[in-house]
Protein backbone atom coordinates (compact mmCIF):
# COMPACT_ATOMS: atom_id res chain seq x y z
CA UNK A 1 0.00 0.00 0.00
CA UNK A 2 1.21 3.38 -1.02
CA UNK A 3 1.84 5.93 1.76
CA UNK A 4 -0.34 9.21 1.56
CA UNK A 5 1.24 12.24 0.16
CA UNK A 6 1.25 15.84 2.41
CA UNK A 7 0.42 16.26 5.65
CA UNK A 8 -1.86 13.14 5.45
CA UNK A 9 0.05 10.21 7.60
CA UNK A 10 -1.03 6.71 7.78
CA UNK A 11 -2.57 6.56 11.60
CA UNK A 12 -3.79 3.38 11.72
CA UNK A 13 -0.22 1.82 11.38
CA UNK A 14 1.35 4.81 13.41
CA UNK A 15 -1.86 3.88 15.95
CA UNK A 16 -0.35 -0.04 16.01
CA UNK A 17 3.00 1.04 16.81
CA UNK A 18 1.80 3.14 19.81
CA UNK A 19 -0.06 0.31 21.11
CA UNK A 20 2.37 -2.09 20.66
CA UNK A 21 4.73 0.49 22.74
CA UNK A 22 2.62 -0.17 25.73
CA UNK A 23 4.42 -3.04 27.46
CA UNK A 24 2.44 -6.23 28.02
CA UNK A 25 1.08 -5.35 31.78
CA UNK A 26 0.88 -1.75 32.19
CA UNK A 27 -2.53 -1.86 30.83
CA UNK A 28 -4.97 -4.56 30.72
CA UNK A 29 -6.47 -4.59 26.96
CA UNK A 30 -5.30 -2.97 24.07
CA UNK A 31 -6.22 -2.88 20.72
CA UNK A 32 -7.12 -1.17 17.53
CA UNK A 33 -11.52 -0.36 17.27
CA UNK A 34 -12.34 -3.52 14.79
CA UNK A 35 -15.38 -0.86 14.31
CA UNK A 36 -14.48 1.85 14.12
CA UNK A 37 -11.61 2.25 11.82
CA UNK A 38 -11.59 2.06 8.47
CA UNK A 39 -9.01 0.76 6.31
CA UNK A 40 -10.61 3.08 3.27
CA UNK A 41 -9.79 6.52 5.15
CA UNK A 42 -6.00 6.16 7.57
CA UNK A 43 -6.34 9.62 8.22
CA UNK A 44 -7.69 8.73 11.63
CA UNK A 45 -7.91 5.81 13.44
CA UNK A 46 -9.51 4.43 17.23
CA UNK A 47 -7.72 2.36 19.87
CA UNK A 48 -9.11 0.57 22.44
CA UNK A 49 -7.58 0.50 25.98
CA UNK A 50 -8.26 -1.14 29.22
CA UNK A 51 -6.48 0.27 32.50
CA UNK A 52 -5.46 -2.01 35.27
CA UNK A 53 -7.80 -0.31 37.09
CA UNK A 54 -10.25 -1.19 34.73
CA UNK A 55 -11.08 1.99 32.95
CA UNK A 56 -12.10 1.73 29.57
CA UNK A 57 -10.56 4.75 27.04
CA UNK A 58 -11.43 4.89 23.29
CA UNK A 59 -8.70 6.73 22.10
CA UNK A 60 -8.58 9.27 18.49
CA UNK A 61 -5.39 9.42 16.49
CA UNK A 62 -5.73 12.29 13.93
CA UNK A 63 -2.83 14.87 12.63
CA UNK A 64 -3.86 16.89 15.96
CA UNK A 65 -2.54 13.95 18.19
CA UNK A 66 -4.28 11.63 20.50
CA UNK A 67 -7.48 12.70 22.42
CA UNK A 68 -9.85 10.66 24.32
CA UNK A 69 -12.93 10.14 22.57
CA UNK A 70 -14.96 8.25 24.64
CA UNK A 71 -15.28 6.12 28.08
CA UNK A 72 -15.70 2.90 26.86
CA UNK A 73 -14.70 0.68 23.10
CA UNK A 74 -15.60 1.82 20.46
CA UNK A 75 -17.44 4.11 21.90
CA UNK A 76 -16.69 8.09 19.95
CA UNK A 77 -19.64 9.94 21.72
CA UNK A 78 -17.20 12.22 24.31
CA UNK A 79 -14.85 13.64 22.42
CA UNK A 80 -12.02 15.23 24.80
CA UNK A 81 -10.42 19.12 24.09
CA UNK A 82 -7.67 17.85 24.98
CA UNK A 83 -5.03 16.52 22.63
CA UNK A 84 -1.59 14.80 23.79
CA UNK A 85 1.77 14.44 21.56
CA UNK A 86 1.76 10.70 22.31
CA UNK A 87 -0.49 7.82 23.53
CA UNK A 88 1.69 7.03 26.86
CA UNK A 89 1.23 11.13 27.90
CA UNK A 90 -2.48 10.80 27.48
CA UNK A 91 -2.11 7.71 29.57
CA UNK A 92 0.35 9.38 32.36
CA UNK A 93 -2.62 12.20 32.46
CA UNK A 94 -5.63 10.54 32.33
CA UNK A 95 -4.97 7.30 34.13
CA UNK A 96 -3.52 6.43 37.70
CA UNK A 97 -3.26 2.76 37.23
CA UNK A 98 -1.27 3.58 34.11
CA UNK A 99 1.40 5.43 36.01
CA UNK A 100 1.49 2.85 39.13
CA UNK A 101 1.66 -0.01 36.32
CA UNK A 102 4.31 1.53 34.43
CA UNK A 103 6.45 2.45 37.58
CA UNK A 104 5.98 -1.10 38.85
CA UNK A 105 7.26 -2.20 35.40
CA UNK A 106 10.39 0.14 35.34
CA UNK A 107 11.31 -0.85 39.41
CA UNK A 108 11.27 -4.59 38.18
CA UNK A 109 13.51 -3.84 35.69
CA UNK A 110 15.70 -1.76 37.54
CA UNK A 111 16.03 -4.07 40.32
CA UNK A 112 16.94 -7.25 37.15
CA UNK A 113 19.64 -4.89 36.17
CA UNK A 114 21.18 -4.58 39.48
CA UNK A 115 20.81 -8.57 40.32
CA UNK A 116 22.57 -8.85 36.89
CA UNK A 117 25.55 -6.60 37.37
CA UNK A 118 25.80 -7.53 40.67
CA UNK A 119 25.83 -11.42 39.15
CA UNK A 120 28.59 -10.27 36.67
CA UNK A 121 30.79 -8.34 39.82
CA UNK A 122 30.71 -11.45 41.76
CA UNK A 123 31.80 -13.87 38.84
CA UNK A 124 34.69 -11.55 38.03
CA UNK A 125 35.84 -11.70 41.63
Amino acid sequence: MDQPSGEQGDFLAEAQLAIDDVADGIVAEKQLSKRLNNPDDISISYINIKSNGSKQFCIELSQNGYRIVGNQFDDKSSPSDNFYESLQALLSNESKSYVNSFAESLQQKLFAAQNQLEQQNQDNE
